[in-house]
């Protein structure tokens, strides 16, 4: 039951994003306009660091495949909470690169889920997690803090289009 209620919360929230992000040109991602600082390419590599550790590291542990598709502490470099969006930009990874990376992050979060059981849920995170202690407030914790995002993502938009 809460299960099928945490996916479709992801879904959902995956769904919003997918929307708001795609009429975004390559040269947009890499924007930062001046009242905002941030931009889509720090949004959405801070949404894939995030959605690693909440959604897959905290379910079952490191992931060896993904790992091999990113360097974790460069994305912790240029997206983890402490980072600047405007620094090592041309360190950072491409819209294509990127958007390729955070399909393949929800897809593992997906398919942890189909593997989880509900008794499973009340258990302890598979690795320490900062913000919370069981696999359920990880999930949980995932759609929200993406939500949040994508509040940030619509007013950067608004910014940027006008």
């Amino acid at each position: 039951m809460k299960i099928g209620f945490i996916k479709e919360q992801i879904s959902s929230t995956k769904g919003k994003t997918d929307k708001l992000i795609a009429d975004f040109s390559a040269e947009k991602w890499v924007e930062t306009p001046e009242v905002l600082n941030t931009n889509l390419n720090w949004q959405i590599g801070h949404i894939i660091l995030a959605n690693y550790l909440h959604g897959i590291a905290s379910i079952s542990g490191a992931n060896e495949e993904l790992k091999g598709k990113i360097n974790i502490p460069d994305f912790i470099k240029f997206y983890g909470p402490k980072s600047n969006p405007t620094d090592f930009i041309n360190e950072k990874p491409n819209q294509k690169k990127l958007y390729e990376v955070y399909e393949f992050t929800m897809s593992l979060i997906l398919e942890n889920l189909n593997k989880l059981t509900e008794s499973e849920l009340n258990d302890n995170t598979a690795i320490p997690n900062p913000s919370v202690s069981t696999k359920y407030e990880a999930l949980k914790w995932l759609s929200h803090h993406q939500s949040w995002h994508n509040g940030q993502i619509a007013t950067l938009k608004r910014i940027l289009t006008q």
